[in-house]
């Protein structure tokens, strides 16, 4: 985050927990080759729900990661946190209460937090009574819950900070979390998302106001970023989390990072929950904020990790914007989405995109959007169908949006060691 800030702030560990598997290269390779972990819900019965299907975790491996009192007083998006933490110290090759309390933080981003399980707490309160609620799990559902166990397991002394900001939430968690480090204020920091939706409610409300795809009888083909035929999101869980450290003190440890965090910015279309600005303005002048903070321009950026998330209004919006912010570089410009793969786990959406963006840099390889063979006429993007795309990656635009209107932007770059 250059322009003001003393400390350059790199990606040194991506640990995650993930519909396609939690392991780093099993996510990138599912990314690459197509492999939708797109399935019918099991979480529940979903039979008379208008979209019965979703991305689940189904690995259970995550939970050998967590003491076993975690899984017991713990809610599902917390133990989801708590591993992909874990993963991300072991990626990075750090330990945990390794540094002076106060110079780690925890910055993580959820939209929904501990839903399922407050859910299931008063449905048990109602039908079962008082003595038979969890009080320890009924008191861990606030959203802030995860930030505070992974600040315990890591002895983060320093500030926890939750983003619930809805879709965006990680991608903002992110942004600040580099700041924290970039300003000095931390040595290293623990960054992303974690969320668990696919639980009744949400499937449910979302399902009454047409949000969510109902190609219940192709769910490998439901999501569909940017195609004709996208009829709806489809719900992903999971968490990914990432080590943010300074530079230097990457490069004094040996660590070769993944990406440098260059630059961030927000701003709000002040259009209601549902509605969106007409202009495409408000989230091009945020564009232009992220770039300027990061000393480059429209033309320095060689690929866009796109939160399209096959709804069409979004998919739409996001195609707007680039071409409001971009100009006449728009057309020459690549934007993928991996929403086809892996869903939309709403406040982590964010965090998968910049563990996506990180590995495109590493491995010079821009994923391809799956799902799309016929684009939308009004997504006019060079969207990168079917196939991975080798290209030089130096610059890439992490972009997410979300109700409310709101729009964050996250820079990546090559490092710079």
């Amino acid at each position: 985050m250059p322009g003001g800030h003393v400390r350059r702030v790199v990606i040194s560990g991506i640990g995650l927990v993930s519909p396609t598997g939690n392991a780093t290269q099993v996510f990138w390779q599912s990314l690459l080759d197509g492999r939708s972990a797109i399935r019918r819900i099991t979480r529940f019965d979903p039979t008379s729900y208008a979209c019965q299907i979703g991305a689940e975790v189904t690995d259970r491996g995550y939970e050998e990661l967590l003491d076993p009192r975690k899984l017991r007083t713990t809610t599902h998006v917390t133990q989801l946190g708590l591993a992909a933490a874990e993963l991300a110290l072991r990626d990075a090759g750090l330990a945990a209460k390794g540094c002076p309390p106060d110079t780690v933080g925890v910055v993580l981003g959820t939209a929904l937090g501990g839903w399922r399980e407050a859910e299931q707490q008063h449905s048990i309160l109602i039908e079962r009574g008082i003595r038979r609620v969890n009080p320890f799990i009924a008191n861990g559902t606030p959203n802030h819950a995860t930030a505070a166990e992974v600040a315990t397991a890591v002895g983060a002394g320093g500030p926890h900070v939750t983003f619930s900001s809805g879709c965006p939430a990680s991608t903002q968690a992110i942004g600040h979390a580099a700041a924290l480090v970039a300003s000095g204020d931390l040595e290293w920091c623990v960054a992303g998302g974690t969320e668990s939706p696919l639980i009744p409610m949400v499937v449910a409300g979302m399902g009454r106001t047409q949000e969510l795809s109902t190609s219940n009888d192709d769910p490998e083909h439901a999501s569909r970023p940017f195609d004709r035929a996208h009829n709806g999101l489809v719900l992903g869980e999971g968490s990914c989390v990432f080590i943010l450290e300074a530079a230097e003190r990457a490069l004094r440890r040996g660590v070769q990072p993944y990406a440098e965090v260059r630059g961030a910015a927000s701003s709000c279309d002040a259009s209601g929950l549902y509605g969106v600005d007409p202009t495409g303005e408000p989230g091009a002048q945020a564009i232009h904020r992220a770039l300027q903070r990061s000393d480059l321009t429209v033309a320095d950026i060689d690929y866009v990790c796109a939160h399209a998330n096959s709804s069409p209004t979004f998919d739409r919006k996001e195609t707007l914007v680039i071409n409001k912010a971009f100009g006449e570089w728009a057309a020459r410009l690549p934007v993928s989405s991996i929403k086809g793969v892996i869903g939309h786990p709403f406040g982590a959406a964010g965090a998968f995109q910049v563990a996506a963006a990180s590995l495109a840099i590493r491995h010079q390889l821009i994923p391809p959007t799956h799902n799309l063979e016929v684009p939308d006429p009004e997504c006019n993007l060079d969207c990168v169908p079917r196939d991975p795309r080798p290209a030089r990656v130096r610059n890439v635009l992490v972009t997410s949006y979300g109700y409310g209107g709101l729009n964050t932007y996250l820079v990546l770059a090559e490092p710079r060691l």
